[in-house]
């Protein structure tokens, strides 16, 4: 897994390298400006004219290297430099000092006045601009003369490779806080920042690459809480078959869900665990959605439940006899929020205690009380989406949407939960404040029962006696991969009823990887 840095770590990984290790800065610099240079001749190869645009910083200083070797490469090469020179980091300075003596042409835009960058651009604008403007810290919106400059920049259509972090953007926040450049590569050194890898931010980086200046593995690790799922850490994580195995040996799920025309989220979520392994899963429902589901899913047992006059479920009589024969239990599905099935909540969390998931409407009826899971022998799984976070915490939507890590961390650390908070690069957060990023999934997934197929997958990983936070992990990945795949047929969406056998394509391609 990939460590993913804010500021501060970054920070503290920099010094301890410079101060404790004694590799001097310029070194450093001179390595990200060679990974700038290499990054920038593979994703733009046809680009021969480049403009730079340097701030006063180390982070202008990547750039004035990066032009440096540009411009010995055989490229057409400009700078431009906003700031004053006396105001330049002493590494930026010089290597000021070495771009002129090796013939760069550097132009210092002085005061308001843009018409440099105006004429840079405009009429035979460059191949490429490189914004090595800003670096990671900025912790306010772009105003003055360098939101100008992004606006002019955006304005100029021309392709944009940024230098650590796309000028506008904070690496410690996945916010977009006003202007911002919008690059189509980040090149960033030594580690991922939050706003390479979360949305809003995420959208305005383009692709990523990571290059290795020099910094060790050990300092970037050193008190990382936040980490990137690779392909390899996912398929580390698939349960192994042995060949002699039967169902026995795979566990028993059972599914709580289900109401009045919502028989759907119930059978998707069945024949997704059944899919991912599980040896036996049961679907306890209303008596009247039994012929739906059994019919929906045909390897999945049912097992009927009184239903209220809603034909939602009325009561939990009838549960106790199973739990027994079960090892996971998975809650909400398309249950409703009603009295029933607000009793058959509480009736198993006060009587099972081993792993259980609860999506949607299990979710909803813990609005504001989310500590009623705290304390519980093995930590519950949540599958939220925003919406059901907000209610689940007593907050907005909006807030949530506005820093999901957080809200994330905020629900596990008070119900003592792995907590999945759904979206575009789910999170999946620990109690102890760990949390993973999932790099798979796109708008494809934006379909009605696609989270119900989340459920499945992640409780079937349950069922087989993997433990939450891996299930959550592996369970997002196999899911969101089953959306791209879908992509490859569906040109809009794909819809959830194709997903199931989607995950089972995902799983062979990581068993592959």
């Amino acid at each position: 897994m990939l460590p993913v840095l804010d500021n501060d770590r970054m920070r503290e990984a920099d010094r301890h390298t410079i101060e404790d290790l004694g590799v001097p800065g310029m070194v450093l610099m001179e390595n990200a400006a060679t990974g700038v240079v290499d990054a920038l001749r593979e994703r733009f190869p046809a680009a021969r004219s480049v403009l730079v645009l340097c701030g006063p910083g180390n982070n202008g200083g990547d750039g004035l290297a990066a032009a440096r070797h540009l411009a010995n490469g055989g490229h057409s090469v400009e700078v431009l430099l906003l700031g004053d020179e006396g105001r330049l980091s002493p590494d930026a300075a010089a290597n000021l000092r070495l771009a002129r003596a090796f013939g760069v042409p550097v132009e210092v835009l002085s005061g308001d006045d843009l018409a440099p960058l105006e004429r840079a651009l405009a009429p035979d604008p460059p191949d490429l601009v490189v914004d090595a403007m800003l670096g990671t810290g900025l912790d306010r919106a772009l105003s003055g003369r360098l939101a100008e400059v992004a606006a002019k920049v955006a304005g100029a259509g021309v392709p944009v490779l940024a230098v650590d972090v796309p000028t506008g953007l904070n690496g410690s926040s996945s916010q977009v806080p006003g202007p911002a450049v919008t690059a189509q590569l980040t090149v960033t050194f030594a580690a991922l920042k939050r706003c390479h890898v979360l949305p809003p931010a995420a959208l305005s980086c383009g692709e990523v690459a990571v290059v290795d200046i020099g910094i060790p593995p050990a300092a970037l690790e050193a008190g990382c809480d936040l980490w990137w799922v690779e392909a390899e850490d996912a398929a580390f994580m698939l349960p192994e078959r042995a060949p002699n195995a039967h169902k026995g040996h795979f566990g028993h799920l059972l599914i709580v869900a289900g109401s009045t025309g919502r028989g759907g989220a119930v059978a998707m979520a069945a024949r997704s665990a059944v899919v991912v392994g599980a040896g036996l899963v049961t679907m306890a429902v209303p008596e009247p959605l039994v012929p739906v589901v059994d019919g929906a899913c045909l390897e999945a047992m049912t097992h009927p439940l009184a239903a209220d006059r809603d034909g939602g479920i009325a009561v939990p009589d009838g549960l106790e006899p199973l739990l027994g024969r079960l090892t996971a239990i998975a809650v909400g599905p398309g249950m409703g929020t009603g009295d029933g099935a607000a009793r058959t909540l509480d009736w198993l969390l006060d009587h099972w205690s081993q792993s259980l998931l609860l999506d949607a409407d299990a979710v909803n009826l813990l609005a504001g009380r989310p500590e009623r899971l705290a304390g519980r022998a093995v930590p519950p799984v949540l599958t939220p989406h925003p919406g059901e976070l907000a209610r689940l915490l007593g907050h907005s939507t909006e807030e949530v949407v506005d820093d999901r890590l957080e809200a994330a961390r905020e629900a596990a650390r008070r119900s003592g939960a792995v907590v999945v908070a759904k979206g575009f690069r789910s999170i999946v957060a620990a109690p102890d404040g760990e949390a993973w990023i999932n790099p798979t999934g796109d708008a494809h997934l934006a379909s009605g029962g696609s989270g119900d197929v989340l459920t499945g997958t992640i409780a079937g990983l349950l069922a087989q006696g993997i433990e939450p936070a891996r299930a959550a992990i592996l369970g997002c990945w196999l899911h969101g991969r089953a959306g791209e795949l879908g992509g490859e047929t569906f040109p809009a969406a794909t819809p959830a009823s194709s997903l199931p056998e989607l995950v089972a394509e995902a799983w062979r391609e990581l068993a592959g990887a």
